[in-house]
């Protein structure tokens, strides 16, 4: 999805898919507009799941790909 509706941020794309989740709960919309809504609520979560993959991909390319320098819980013997 490219067209100029889709939300630029994570949040706005959560925002959105967190409203559409809302009105089909609701279950006061038609079925042709509970299938639209069903399909913006995909292209949102679509955008959500691009930005998490970039961000984890940014991370570990800062981190190098592993976490062992800056130390984890498992790591911890205490």
């Amino acid at each position: 999805m490219t067209d100029d509706t889709r939300p630029v941020s994570f949040e706005q794309a959560l925002a959105r898919l967190d409203e559409v989740v809302a009105r089909l709960e609701g279950g006061e919309v038609g079925l042709e507009e509970a299938v639209a809504l069903f399909e913006q609520g995909q292209g949102y979560l679509a955008t959500c799941r691009e930005r998490l993959a970039r961000a984890q991909q940014r991370i570990e390319e800062l981190t190098g790909g592993s976490d062992a320098e800056f130390g984890t819980v498992a790591d911890d013997p205490f």
